[in-house]
């Protein structure tokens, strides 16, 4: 049964919780068995996810983000995609952009992580970062380009011919932890009657937690993507998180309706349809 209760929106990382979670609705991959277990007493559907295997996913962008202000210094976690060897797309929320008292000095971008030998730190300062005037969502322009090999790979996106919403699609979202869950694509208007005082707009994307589990270790900027014939797509950036007990759905910034802006501001080359 649904839980109606009033609603906590993270402001900052989820932090990284330890236990045992139930199986989800989404089966997962044949070759990775390890996982999932009870963290909430109150929610068998929340999980820690099943864990990354070894070059799995390879666009997933890790940030150590170092931020002054007049009382203290501190560093924000966050993640984003590596959208080509230069440039990496997250959010704003809790990530890119910061209080009018503080500043963004430099940051650290972790490629292939806790990948061995091929971890990569890539530094980027302040000034590299560009937010999206009104949405949010931002991109960082690295310092020197991303060794591109088989741990780190940039993630494609939608074409400009891609008018799809995405909706019943499995969709996978990752996180530092290294681990990923799958949770089905929802409809907007189904997202909204499912999320007390928020309206899904097009800008927006919604994942079901009845359909695939509360993803207790998801951060702010996790990467959605989808699978279709021609391979893995971004389709969304993580910028609203409830707490694990709750099922209400998490929502991403929406890829497609930023294919504009990403190309004026970057140098990703969008693909156009052949067919």
């Amino acid at each position: 049964m649904k839980v109606s209760v009033a609603v906590i929106v993270y402001s900052v990382i989820v932090s990284a919780l330890v236990g045992r979670v139930v199986a989800s609705d989404v089966e997962p991959l044949k070759e990775n068995t390890s996982v999932i277990q009870a963290l909430s007493a109150t929610n068998k559907l929340a999980t820690n996810g099943y864990k990354f295997l070894p070059g799995q996913f390879l666009y997933h962008a890790y940030m150590h983000i170092r931020v002054e202000s007049e009382l203290s210094n501190y560093t924000i976690g966050c993640d984003g995609a590596l959208i080509t060897s230069n440039y990496i797309l997250s959010v704003t929320q809790g990530c890119l952009k910061v209080g009018s008292m503080q500043t963004i000095r430099n940051g650290t971008a972790i490629l292939a992580f806790k990948e061995n030998m091929w971890e990569q730190h890539i530094s980027f300062s302040g000034s590299a970062i560009n937010l999206h005037p009104y949405k949010s969502i931002g991109l960082v322009r690295l310092d020197t380009p991303a060794t591109l090999n088989k741990y780190v790979q940039p993630i494609r996106l939608p074409m400009l011919t891609d008018l799809r919403t995405y909706e019943g699609m499995e969709g996978t979202t990752s996180n530092e932890y290294r681990s990923y869950v799958r949770n089905r694509v929802m409809s907007n208007a189904h997202c909204s009657q499912e999320r007390p005082n928020f309206n899904a707009t097009d800008m927006d994307i919604c994942t079901d937690r009845y359909i695939g589990g509360a993803f207790c270790s998801a951060s702010l900027g996790s990467p959605l993507t989808i699978e279709d014939e021609n391979g893995v797509i971004l389709i969304g950036l993580a910028y609203r998180i409830y707490y694990c007990d709750y099922n209400y759905p998490t929502v991403y910034a929406r890829i497609s309706s930023f294919r504009d802006w990403i190309h004026n501001n970057s140098d990703y080359k969008f693909e156009h349809c052949t067919c």
